[in-house]
């Protein structure tokens, strides 16, 4: 349902935007009449503006439109729910899922569980027992070639016998490529109890006395508010990457652009908390030329299974510095380009480098054949012929809420979460992501056939958030900083701390520039644009404010934690330290910005 309400904020000043807490006060107006007039006064104030937001009523929201989020709205559309589901994406779906760029899908052949005691444990830092529920799913939930196949998704490579082409064919890892396409998305929107609302960006969660109600965005053509009321919200955001930087043009990451942690830093915002900020997964991109981003959506892949065209300066394959078997995981390859630059036969930029063969080259995957070709055309570069560096490309962030057994946040009930859960593998791997999307959705589906309305809930909140984002649009200040630029500070200030290798200076140095941003920057940051007309400039000031919390979330994280696991590689702490560091730390922000952890131990 679609209602209008309306919000005068009388006490707009050149420098914040004053509206009392309880104007929404739980129903939405339907005339102008009806206006809440705060009754705000100071020095300064302009004429009252008149602020709108469309309110939308649903049994469940998801917010988010990429690669899990897909999963749990097929796991809705089985049960005819009814969802509304946000994202920022200009297309109806976003992230990998929307872009349709050569999404792989991987699973663990014959890995199928039909109690949780028999999921087995593995390394990670994880809350297994949730894991293992996860598991313990319908046969074919877990394997793509029957979940996809049934949506006539199967379009990859086949062999002579009329077979899928495996990309990845080992005891331990199976997948395909080319499955993700418009049938897929195609199939939700037929659905007329699944309503998307692309272009729109949420900006925070309605939360009261401990209970996620919805969420407030901004729909970004016209720069209307919308508020949801939800029974129950479902997060499926991706994991950002964004405030790692910096490659001449953009962060070196492939993440979607859009992924700003907006769920997570509200949740921060609100007093909830996020772990596992120190946790990210890495490949190696090629960079040249270095115009381009690392990215593999861009550029050369060195993925754990093509390591065998990684070499050290002097030609020597990574398998001089670990065991073969190693390199079979994307966390070992990364180890092993740390243990060639420790020995002083890294490239330039930290990383290693690539050499494609003739019979190497049909064996990768079709994006990185596709941009070798493309490279070749264009710019005369020949990857057959040369050899080119490769660094660590982080393609997602493991700073995650923490959650219960049935996938809602500990902090916030009614907020469930797809991308949880991960652990020290620092983001979702596809298998995961795909069964967590379907759980989560499962569990938000049970939420609601047993909801109890909050009673007195007042919606106070929603006010004070667009109170927020009035100022960030229309403040006016002397000296001012664009909020690009503040975004560009953040990610140069992660350049180096944003490695895979962090020795404590490094890290150091980041925190104590974070904190000058976070003093002297962001004070400074205002709009050139103050319309609401698809303001992008409005668009970065509140991104880059995630960002920028995201990023002290990952440094103080990475210094707190004093061992090397997995990607996280410490020089001055080289070892595991399960006694010690066998947990997640889970972070607080105070209202000053302060940060407080606490362990999490499963």
């Amino acid at each position: 349902m679609d209602r209008r309400s309306f919000f005068k904020l009388g006490g707009l000043t050149a420098g914040a935007a004053a509206l009392a807490g309880g104007a929404l006060a739980g129903c939405a107006p339907t005339s102008q009449s009806e206006m809440a007039d705060t009754g705000a006064e100071s020095a300064g104030t302009v004429a009252a503006a008149e602020v709108t937001a469309s309110v939308f009523d649903t049994d469940i929201l998801l917010i988010g439109g990429g690669f899990g989020a897909s999963f749990a709205m097929e796991q809705a559309c089985r049960a005819g729910q009814n969802l509304i589901v946000v994202d920022k994406a200009p297309y109806g779906f976003g992230g990998a899922f929307g872009m349709n760029f050569d999404i792989m899908h991987t699973w663990t052949p014959e890995a199928y569980y039909e109690t949780a005691d028999e999921v087995p444990e593995g390394t990670f830092v994880r809350d297994w027992s949730l894991f293992k529920q996860m598991k313990v799913q319908d046969k074919d939930e877990m394997y793509p070639e029957v979940a996809i196949a049934n949506m006539g998704e199967i379009l990859s490579p086949r062999n002579d016998d009329g077979t899928p082409f495996y990309l990845y064919d080992f005891p331990t890892t199976r997948g395909i490529e080319h499955s993700m396409t418009r049938h897929w998305s195609d199939y939700f929107r037929s659905k007329d109890y699944v309503t998307v609302h692309d272009k729109t960006m949420i900006t925070d969660l309605i939360i009261e006395d401990g209970r996620c109600l919805g969420a407030v965005g901004i729909y970004l053509p016209t720069g209307e508010y919308r508020v949801y009321h939800a029974k129950a919200t479902v997060s499926a955001t991706g994991g950002s990457t964004q405030f790692f930087g910096w490659n001449s043009t953009s962060c070196t990451s492939n993440n979607c652009l859009d992924n700003t942690a907006e769920v997570e830093m509200s949740i921060l915002r609100h007093g909830g908390r996020i772990a596992d900020n120190e946790f990210c997964t890495y490949d190696l991109m090629t960079v040249y030329p270095r115009s381009f981003a690392a990215s593999e959506g861009a550029m050369m892949g060195a993925d754990s299974v093509h390591s065998g065209d990684l070499a050290d300066a002097d030609g020597n394959p990574l398998t001089a510095y670990v065991d073969p078997e190693v390199l079979t995981t994307q966390e070992g390859v990364i180890q092993a380009m740390a243990l060639a630059n420790d020995a002083g036969k890294g490239s330039e930029n930290g990383g290693v480098y690539l050499t494609v063969t003739e019979e190497s080259m049909p064996t990768m995957r079709w994006m990185y054949q596709r941009n070798a070709a493309l490279l070749k055309r264009n710019f005369g570069f020949d990857f057959l012929k040369e050899t080119v560096e490769v660094v660590p490309e982080m393609y997602e962030h493991g700073g995650q809420p923490l959650v219960d057994e049935n996938a809602m946040c500990r902090d916030f009930e009614g907020l469930f979460v797809v991308r949880a859960n991960s652990g020290s593998q620092g983001g979702n791997v596809n298998n995961t992501n795909r069964g967590m999307g379907r759980y989560a959705m499962k569990k938000a589906m049970e939420y609601v056939q047993s909801y109890e309305p909050l009673e007195g809930a007042t919606y106070a909140s929603v006010a004070d958030e667009i109170s927020r984002l009035e100022d960030l649009r229309t403040r006016e200040i002397d000296d001012p900083l664009r909020p690009i630029t503040v975004r560009r500070n953040v990610q140069y200030a992660c350049a180096e701390a944003g490695r895979p290798v962090r020795p404590v200076a490094t890290l150091e140095a980041a925190r104590d520039e974070l904190e000058r941003i976070l003093a002297e920057d962001v004070p400074r940051m205002a709009c050139a644009d103050k319309s609401r007309t698809y303001n992008l400039d409005w668009k970065d000031a509140i991104e880059t404010l995630n960002l920028l919390d995201e990023a002290r979330l990952f440094v103080a994280g990475s210094l707190e934690r004093e061992e090397s696991r997995d990607s996280l590689i410490r020089p001055e702490f080289p070892d595991v330290d399960d006694v010690n560091w066998k947990c997640s730390l889970a972070y607080t922000r105070a209202e000053d910005g302060t940060l407080t952890s606490e362990k999490i131990t499963y």
